[in-house]
């Protein structure tokens, strides 16, 4: 992804505070110093800035993040008008295949999961809301991808790596597209421990009138569990999830 070609110092400084909070949950002042290489007098006065505003909170004599950022991450989640309408449906999901299913958007180049929640026999891994990843090693990204437009998908792949994640990893431009091709004709996408060893989904691309893609949803599960017959019949379950979401998003 690319960075900002002239980042405000200030504004950067209090970002990286911001996401080494979020990294470390709590640090003092001399540590958040030490670990973004400014004086700590620099460090207080960007803290009590942040504390002043509700973004930061001292916890005895240690800062960590404030709930400023709930209310922050209800508004950011309200401007998707079908948020009740998936999470429902992810809701249901879950509940039928007994696997954790999600749904993600896409932002900047990056997959970041909107909603998630777990089936009786989910598997636990780090995947939370907000969490991002790349969309060309998931079942979501790779559903999400398959509708860009020539020139979108160009874009990307002029912008993003194709890095590999495991051996499965599609890190080969055109073996990529073939697959996006694939799963524009089929409707679905499958990640074979593409991200993860021994993880695999399935994932479907909540498509707009436009011909756009408001994101994707997706169940996965444990290779022990999901052999191809089994993602065969999550296919048809995710897909039929998928389609009633986008019925219903016409009156919204």
């Amino acid at each position: 992804m690319n960075e900002a070609k002239n980042p405000v110092k200030s504004t950067q400084t209090s970002l990286d505070i911001i996401s080494a909070l979020q990294k470390h949950e709590r640090l003092g002042v001399t540590e958040l110093a030490d670990h973004l290489d400014i004086s700590k007098s620099a460090a207080h006065c960007y803290l009590a800035t942040l504390r002043e505003y509700g973004y930061v909170v001292k916890d005895g004599e240690k800062y960590c993040l404030g709930l400023r950022f709930i209310d922050i991450a209800h508004h950011v989640r309200n401007r998707f008008d079908i948020y009740d309408l998936v999470s429902d449906e992810v809701d249901t999901l879950a509940e039928e295949s007994g696997e954790r299913a999600l749904f993600t958007v896409e932002e900047q180049h990056q997959g970041i999961c909107l909603y998630t929640t777990n089936g009786e026999n989910a598997v636990q891994t780090e995947l939370y809301i907000g969490y991002r990843n790349n969309l060309y090693h998931t079942a979501v990204g790779k559903a999400i991808l398959a509708y860009k437009t020539d020139e979108e998908l160009e874009r990307f792949l002029d912008d993003v790596e194709l890095e590999a994640r495991t051996e499965n990893t599609i890190t080969d431009e055109t073996q990529l597209r073939e697959e996006l091709a694939e799963i524009r004709e089929k409707g679905f996408a499958y990640n074979r421990e593409e991200s993860i060893p021994g993880l695999v989904g399935v994932g479907v691309p909540i498509k707009k009138q436009d011909g756009g893609v408001y994101g994707a949803i997706s169940v996965i599960g444990p290779t022990s569990r999901m052999d191809d017959d089994r993602l065969e019949q999550l296919s048809q379950i995710v897909y039929r999830a998928a389609n009633v979401i986008e019925i219903n998003a016409t009156s919204l």
